[in-house]
């Protein structure tokens, strides 16, 4: 991956990288760290504050999980995913590194046993989150027990110019000052420069080491495809019968989910689904059963999977409807080939799919209206030295209720007000700095809001680019680098090839873990080339073997013994690659439960007289005749006596 240039020199680091790199092996199975691991570990265990921003799928936890054996107090690491903290938590106690969970899902015997961990000090890793670390618990501890290191991860949380602004992360400043940590390390997978600006403001990194990895992957390639209502599905049902599997389907809505698991099902792909809507049970089991080692089927899923699964062989992420922001389009299409092994990121575009992106954006964003009218009756009530329970507010400030108790979660997590006994709201602090705060807290989700409508138009600007996918991301994230990637849809279409490094061969490497992934594929065609023989120039020696061979068991190029057409990877396929996709005929009640759930129906079925007769039942199967080869002797007398070739005459 290439890194963008920085003003700040790299720190020698006060632990030999070769160490790093020996432990890198023998602890986590890496051989072979990204450059930016190795800047990003260098600067932390020489002391300085770094904000590394690096794609999803790039290692960034291991650049605390590694520090971490070598400092001798605890590692914090801060992050809102509770899904992603215990992953990481189960693997860390599977590779032998010491480390303990808190959260609000940790039991009480657990958590009673980690904070005694934690006050023995020593190297460790404390996987937390924002409301955890603020509170009074935890935080007592780590200021009797400072830590050597505070990761925040996801930390674009913390400014109102990223697409996902939590309240929460707004106290982490203040709060790292109070525990007086060593060195403080920024992670996210995206971030503009405004972004950036806002992270190294809000955490107080103090000349931190910035850096700043491309989000272009180069084993990623990335396409766009225009598709309108129907359309879509029957785009999206050609692509998943011919893209290797695992896959992932990305929808905007449940109930988009529930269509095309319906639709894929019924054409005979093996799928899974998870939104929020399903159980935990059923979530659970359908995560399981797609995360299953060598289970290659179909996951349609919202944006709620994915954080913390990390499947490394997932070989295609497509995007059923478009993003809200390109920020959360590349973070989703990151979570394909993390083996280093080529991955296709499709978006499939349609305008209309924004206004659904602007009706869920609308109900997730609070109104600054509504807050502002909540903050003056807190500040009445607290003006009164008075607490005042959420229906007492609600009635104040004119809104509901539901309204009430979703802006005094926002302010307790913004460490502004705190719930006490009998449901009443109480301030934490004076009522001239209440007014400020939640009028500053107003202003951020003005600018939130605004911030969305740029973001929604990003999405557009990106899907009309017509120059470079991989050009288009980069431009959008600060990077200038104007080099076309030769991967993409729009560069295959143009015939640009995929740039070489100079200087330097490119080798074929193994992937290891997080480490740096193996050597990109050759780029591909701009249309997938017809494999088995049938490319452009003069076949090889090897190939007429092949072809022979065929032809003497009786099946052509991509087809099988029967007749059927197969794909590159040996999979059957349904037809050709034509446009006249036609799903499968099936049976009437199966398109009836479609139309109910909103899916389209599936074509009639054929008449009687164009179905073949089945064969009969216990009948075998038939197959291709093959011709017996005479020995070669034989052939050579048939020669001679048919032609009366003499031994004198030169071979022809």
């Amino acid at each position: 991956m290439a890194s963008l240039d920085t003003t700040v020199p790299a720190t020698a680091p006060t632990v030999p990288l070769d160490d790093v790199r020996r432990v890198a092996r023998e602890r986590f199975g890496i051989q072979r760290l990204h450059r930016e691991q190795e800047r990003a570990i260098g600067a932390l265990l020489a002391g300085r504050d770094t904000l590394l921003i690096m794609p999803t799928g790039g290692g960034k936890s291991l650049c605390y999980q590694l520090p971490s054996l070598f400092l001798d107090r605890p590692t914090v690491v801060v992050s809102p995913l509770l899904a992603l903290l215990e992953d990481q938590f189960q693997k860390l106690v599977q590779l032998g590194i010491p480390a303990v969970r808190l959260d609000s899902t940790v039991g009480v015997v657990d958590r009673r046993e980690a904070l005694a961990r934690i006050a023995k000090g020593g190297s460790l890793l404390v996987l937390t989150t924002p409301e955890t670390l603020a509170g009074k618990e935890l935080g007592k501890l780590l200021e009797i027990v400072p830590p050597a290191l505070v990761a925040v991860d996801e930390a674009h949380c913390i400014s109102e110019w990223g697409h996902d602004f939590r309240p929460a992360y707004l106290a982490l400043g203040q709060r790292l000052q109070e525990l007086n940590a060593g060195r403080v390390l920024g992670l996210t997978a995206t971030a503009t420069p405004q972004v950036r600006d806002d992270i190294v403001r809000y955490l107080g990194l103090r000349e931190p080491e910035l850096i700043v990895a491309s989000p272009d992957r180069r084993n990623l390639l990335f396409e766009v495809r225009r598709a309108r209502g129907d359309e879509k599905l029957r785009q999206l049902a050609k692509l998943v019968k011919r893209l290797p599997r695992p896959g992932i389907v990305y929808c905007s809505t449940t109930k988009s989910v529930e269509d095309v698991w319906l639709g894929l099902r019924l054409i005979k792909v093996p799928t899974a689904r998870y939104h929020g809507k399903m159980t935990d049970k059923d979530r659970t089991t359908h995560q399981a059963r797609f995360m299953r080692k060598g289970k290659r089927i179909v996951m349609v899923a919202t944006s709620a999977f994915g954080l913390g699964i990390d499947k490394p062989d997932i070989r295609y992420i497509v995007h059923y409807q478009a993003p809200a922001s390109l920020e959360r389009y590349v973070q989703e299409a990151g979570r394909a080939g993390r083996d280093g092994q080529l991955a296709r990121c499709i978006l499939l575009f349609d305008e209309s799919d924004l206004e659904i992106q602007e009706h869920l954006l609308a109900l997730s964003r609070l109104s600054p209206s509504l807050l502002g009218n909540f903050g003056r009756a807190l500040a009445a009530w607290a003006g009164e030295g008075r607490d005042a329970n959420i229906e007492e507010l609600a009635l104040s400030a004119g809104i509901s209720q539901r309204a009430a108790s979703s802006l005094v979660t926002t302010l307790v997590e913004a460490g502004v007000c705190e719930r006490v006994s009998e449901g009443r709201i109480r301030p934490t602090v004076p009522l001239e700095e209440l007014v400020q705060r939640v009028e500053g807290l107003r202003s951020r989700f003005e600018v939130l809001r605004r911030e969305d409508a740029r973001r929604l138009r990003a999405v557009t600007e990106y899907a009309d680019e017509p120059q470079c996918r991989s050009v288009a991301l980069r431009r959008y994230f600060g990077d200038e680098d104007a080099r076309p990637c030769g991967r993409c849809d729009l560069c295959r279409a143009h015939g640009i090839a995929e740039p070489t490094s100079r200087g330097r061969k490119r080798r074929r490497r193994r992937s290891g873990g997080e480490g740096r992934p193996a050597a990109p594929q050759p780029a591909l065609a701009a249309e997938p080339a017809r494999r088995g023989g049938d490319g452009e120039g003069t076949p090889g020696d090897g190939d007429g073997r092949r072809r022979r061979r065929r032809r003497r068991r009786g099946r052509r190029p991509g087809v099988d013994g029967n007749g059927t057409p197969r794909a590159a990877d040996g999979r059957t396929t349904d037809a050709d690659a034509g446009d006249d996709f036609v799903l499968p005929p099936l049976d009437p009640a199966a398109d009836d439960l479609a139309a109910e759930l909103g899916a389209p129906g599936l074509p009639p079925l054929p008449d009687a007289e164009d179905v073949p007769p089945p064969a009969a039942a216990g009948a075998p199967a038939a197959r291709p005749r093959r011709r017996r080869r005479r020995p070669r002797a034989a052939r050579g007398a048939a020669g001679e006596a048919a032609g009366g070739a003499s031994s004198d005459e030169p071979a022809a």
